[in-house]
């Protein structure tokens, strides 16, 4: 089981690939093209590029350290993937936080 701080350490690097992802998409840059480049698969790809327009609330909370110790980021991947509304995704978030 990962620590606190093991864990927020791996949501941040999530965050920061999912945006890395997300600038080369909106650059112009296609999700076959990533995935070669990457070295992964392309359903990666997208859980990272959901996971990149997930709620600002919900990365804002990530962000400073206010996830309880249940909340990982394959839940976070969930949420991303499974709902495209921000309100949708806050409530799914916190009846899990």
């Amino acid at each position: 089981m990962l620590s606190i701080t093991d864990n927020n350490n791996l949501i941040v690097k999530a965050f920061a690939t999912a945006w890395r992802y997300k600038n080369l998409y909106e650059g112009g840059v296609g999700i076959k093209k990533i995935a070669i480049d990457e070295k992964r698969d392309l359903r990666t790809i997208y859980k990272y590029l959901n996971l990149a327009y997930l709620s600002p609330k919900i990365i804002n909370s990530a962000l400073n350290g206010e996830l309880h110790n249940h909340t990982n980021i394959q839940k976070l991947f969930l949420i991303a993937d499974k709902y495209e509304n921000f309100d949708e995704q806050e409530k799914a978030f916190y009846e899990i936080n």
